[in-house]
């Protein structure tokens, strides 16, 4: 469940991540070096007064109380006077005013950001320029930034709690992320931070990406596509970076999907892909080592939600999704599905044209009709999931988690549930029939005829008998939730309905990790 807490976008309430130096160098080739990062650096401190601006006037806003800071300054909890709505104040550190280049880009990459107008991105509603008595005389005031203030919690504060998503619960939030990445894809924006503090979930769920401070804008001039960043340093987190990110290479939008799978890697298992004591240590796996299968480490995850993870990790970004509807679709796709089961009496249904199937083949061909219909029945379940009774029906027999039977199993089934016909059949073929049976008893002597009369009314009450437990399994099917009958049980199978499809709602949050 979430908490009540107002979320400010930009506020990072972890610890200052490390960046990773070395440029977005040109490739490798006679005389240069390899682009791969050599140290790590950490940025310099913001120094701010977190009183300064509490309680003044911006424009028309009105300041009321820090709410956190993040990699590029201060963020306050602020009122909008004139549109009378609260939102979210971030205002950048000293050190930085007045540097035009810089204001340039951010100016630009804030003004694309504002144009995405996408439900999954935090929103600017302002840019402003800080009073100039705020500054070193002479200097122009710096810049400040009114936000979309989101009620809700950073998908980090899951992690902090100790706790976990649920793959259904994650599947949603990166529905939501891949959505707001494609609107700024299509805006020409590349976020580059793509982490659990940077993705904010609001009261009803809905999930929003903050702080685009280190994106790039694709669409700026060619001489300028960089961003209010320092120099000569590989932008990102280390813990969920991509491996072209962490090797200094040029980046497209595929760099922010494998951000989003390592983020939600680690929001569903409790531990990222990959970390180390250091960022140059985690960024070395990023580029050459093979995460765990999330399936080794989820038993509750969908092999379809699997498998998009498995792509996103990609190593190669030509192997991750060509495009980000393509991932969308994906993602779509994995959507659970509440199980339909076949009710009693359809089953019933089947199970009574199997039965004059069964007795059709034995009418025919006599003993090998028996092992047809063995055959058949088994085979059909083992590797098709019906017979033609269950096909005409539309069921279907699986395993408990829908994948195939197999034969082993079906074998089984097959065993279980037909045991008592099997009895019969072999019964009737091996006395050829109740008549010749009667015909023997008469042509006994009295004591022997009483002796077999005993011994066919002892077969005819085990037989009834046999016949009451035969039909207490298959009654089973009304009483169990999922309409298992004792074959069901014993085999590990279910029978349920092959098209139908019923959307699931989304689970609750997951157990805690100890």
């Amino acid at each position: 469940m979430l908490g009540r807490k107002v979320t400010s976008p930009l506020a990072d309430t972890a610890p200052v991540d490390t960046a990773l130096a070395g440029t977005e160098r040109a490739p490798s080739g006679p005389g240069r070096p390899p682009a791969t990062p050599d140290r790590v650096s950490s940025p310099t401190p913001v120094p701010f007064s977190v009183d300064r601006w509490s309680g003044t006037d911006l424009d028309h806003y009105h300041v009321q109380k820090p709410l956190g800071r993040g990699g590029m300054g201060q963020v306050f909890l602020a009122d909008d006077q004139s549109l009378d709505r609260r939102v979210a104040i971030k205002i950048l550190p000293e050190h930085l005013y007045g540097n035009k280049e810089i204001e340039a880009r951010f100016l630009r990459e804030a003004q694309a950001q504002a144009r995405l107008a996408s439900p999954n991105v935090v929103a600017i509603h302002h840019i402003g320029r800080l009073p100039n008595t705020a500054t070193s005389p002479g200097s122009n005031g710096g810049l400040y930034f009114a936000m979309e203030l989101v009620d809700g919690e950073p998908l980090e504060a899951i992690l902090q709690r100790k706790s976990m998503l649920h793959p259904e619960e994650a599947r949603l939030a990166m529905l939501h992320v891949a959505r707001g990445l494609r609107d700024a894809h299509r805006a020409g924006i590349i976020h580059r931070d793509i982490k659990p503090s940077n993705l904010l979930r609001d009261q009803q769920g809905w999930v929003k990406i903050a702080d685009f401070g280190i994106a790039k804008v694709t669409h700026a001039p060619k001489d300028d596509r960089r961003s209010l960043t320092q120099e000569g340093v590989v932008l990102g987190t280390p813990v969920y970076m991509s491996p072209e990110q962490a090797a200094g290479e040029t980046l497209d939008f595929r760099s922010d999907m494998y951000s989003l799978g390592c983020t939600f890697y680690h929001l569903i298992v409790g531990e990222p892909p990959f970390d180390g004591t250091n960022g140059l240590h985690v960024a070395a796996q990023h580029i050459s080592s093979t995460p765990r299968p999330i399936e080794q480490l989820v038993r509750d995850i969908s092999p379809a939600l699997a498998a998009v993870f498995h792509r996103l990790l990609q190593k190669k970004r030509d192997q991750r999704y060509a495009t980000y509807d393509d991932l969308i679709a994906a993602l779509e796709a994995a959507a659970p599905e509440a199980v339909a089961y076949a009710g009693f009496w359809a089953r019933g249904s089947a199970l009574l044209l199997d039965v004059i199937i069964a007795g059709t083949l034995v009418g025919l061909f006599g003993w090998p009709g028996v092992i047809v219909q063995f055959v058949y029945v088994t085979i059909g379940h083992a590797y098709f999931g019906r017979t033609l009774p269950k096909w005409m029906l539309s069921m279907r027999v699986t395993k408990r988690d829908g994948t195939r039977l197999g034969l082993p199993r079906a074998l089984l089934r097959t065993v279980s549930s037909m045991w008592l016909p099997l009895y019969v059949a072999v019964t009737v073929l091996v006395t050829q029939g109740a008549s010749n049976l009667r015909l023997l008893v008469e042509h006994l002597e009295p004591r022997q005829a009483a002796e077999a009369r005993s011994i066919v009314l002892a077969v005819g009450i085990s037989n009834g008998i046999l016949t009451l437990l035969w039909m207490a399994g298959i009654a089973m099917a009304l009483f169990n939730a999922e309409r298992r009958a004792l074959h069901d049980v014993l085999s590990g199978s279910r029978v349920t309905y092959a098209f139908r499809r019923i959307s699931m709602p989304s689970p609750p949050p997951r157990a805690q990790r100890t």
